[in-house]
């Protein structure tokens, strides 16, 4: 009869080990797509700013007074980029490579870029300097793209 205790008492370790393991890696899977989700929400948001600037100069809109406001906003989120990224995390078919975090250095300075031409955006949006404010959208997307080519897999969007 110990022996059968034993037993189960071994079987109900066993069972409630192999359950907080799945639960731990659950937890994991959680966490990771969560940091997935809001880097791409940053990312989105840099997407949304830089499209806003880039429909107004294309299609000469009415809203000049409105390019700093989405500089600004391309500013702020271009300062999360390399922070959020500090967390290895990916998802299946997701759109960041291992490589970030193989050459972080090299991801950071690529980031960087990008807060580089957004503060050259700002300043040419606060002088109201249209073609200024072009330039430093080339800039801009050319870090974008910089950063994209060694870092982002493609996708077809």
């Amino acid at each position: 009869m110990r022996a059968n205790f034993y037993q189960s008492t071994l079987r109900l370790a066993l069972a409630c080990s192999m359950l907080w393991g799945a639960a731990a890696f659950a937890e994991d899977a959680e966490e990771a797509e969560a940091h997935v989700e809001y880097r791409e929400k940053i990312m989105k948001n840099i997407g949304t700013q830089s499209g806003a600037i880039g429909d107004i100069l294309k299609h000469k809109l009415p809203y000049k007074d409105h390019i700093l406001v989405h500089a600004k906003g391309l500013q702020a989120a271009s300062r999360l980029v390399a922070p959020a990224f500090k967390k290895e995390a990916m998802k299946e078919g997701g759109e960041a490579k291992a490589e970030i975090w193989q050459q972080w250095d090299k991801y950071v300075a690529a980031a960087k870029k990008l807060e580089d031409a957004s503060d050259e955006l700002v300043a040419a949006a606060e002088k109201g300097d249209m073609k200024a404010v072009g330039a430093a959208m080339r800039e801009v997307g050319g870090s974008c793209g910089n950063c994209h080519k060694p870092f982002r897999n493609k996708h077809d969007h």
